[in-house]
């Protein structure tokens, strides 16, 4: 199987011009099975108020259309990060999953970072539904956007659910990449699954993206890496009979309890509100 790690600097409000450079980014790669670009790479990421201006609402938008359109003409499943707008008219800091057939799932960011330079939730909605597995040629796929990374008990329920590949799409700043390379690991690791972080880079707002893009095998080993501070779109590729050798020689989702997961939810239950 071959993953697309699509490291893009997208343009601030120029969803036009960042479809364009998904679209070639494909064209240029050899042929994935599946492309994964950055957390808010059809719009960039400091757009503030502009948000509200440029959500897009998933049935009805023009643009998410074309890139419907971008994946069944390249034939090759995509991610791609985007600022949803609902029903409800809350906006959500999502991802859209697409297959070459047609069939699609949205996830929402589940946890918006109120620290340091980040304020998402001026502007975002956190996302409190059920999880779901995605099914990618009936391999089941787990995501994340970002922060939700530093909160495990998200991956291993995917994991329980099946899932046999971790993707975490980012726009994460230079000082907080090495952090991302650790809890990859981890996550990749204590779930034994294939785990892809795609990282935005550029500079915005005195704000410079890191970059360094990885795929991390199943027992947490990093097995391809994208450049810091600089595009770099490169495909890796795997073989997920891996998944299956490493729960045998690490048999961690073997040796899980239901006990552990009920002290877990007993120590959130009398944490201080």
């Amino acid at each position: 199987m071959k993953i697309l790690l699509g490291q893009l600097s997208p343009k601030l409000g120029d969803v036009e011009g960042n479809l364009k450079k998904i679209s070639d980014t494909l064209d240029r790669a050899e042929e994935a099975d599946l492309a994964i670009f950055p957390e808010l790479s059809l719009t960039g990421y400091t757009l503030k108020d502009m948000f509200f201006k440029l959500a897009m609402i998933p049935d009805e938008d023009p643009y998410l259309e074309k890139l419907r359109n971008i994946a069944e003409d390249k034939r090759t499943g995509v991610v791609v990060g985007f600022p949803e707008k609902s029903p409800s008219g809350y906006l959500y800091n999502s991802l859209i999953a697409i297959q070459a057939s047609g069939e699609e799932m949205i996830y929402r960011k589940r946890h918006l970072p109120t620290f340091s330079v980040f304020d998402e939730c001026r502007w975002f909605k956190p996302h409190l539904g059920s999880l779901r597995v995605w099914r990618l040629n009936d391999i089941g796929v787990g995501f994340g956007i970002c922060y939700d990374i530093f909160f495990p008990e998200i991956f291993r329920a995917y994991s329980l659910m099946g899932a046999k590949i971790l993707i975490i799409i980012s726009a994460s700043p230079e000082f907080s990449v090495p952090l991302f390379e650790k809890v990859c690991q981890a996550r990749a690791l204590e779930n034994t699954c294939f785990l892809f972080w795609v990282n935005q880079v550029g500079s915005y707002d005195d704000i410079r993206f890191g970059g360094g893009s990885m795929a991390v095998s199943p027992l947490g080993e990093i097995i391809a890496r994208c450049s810091r501070l600089k595009e770099d779109p490169r495909i890796v590729e795997i073989d997920l009979s891996e998944v299956e050798r490493a729960r045998y020689s690490r048999p961690v989702l073997r040796d899980v309890r239901r006990e552990d997961a009920e002290q877990l939810l007993e120590a959130y239950l009398s944490r201080e509100p």
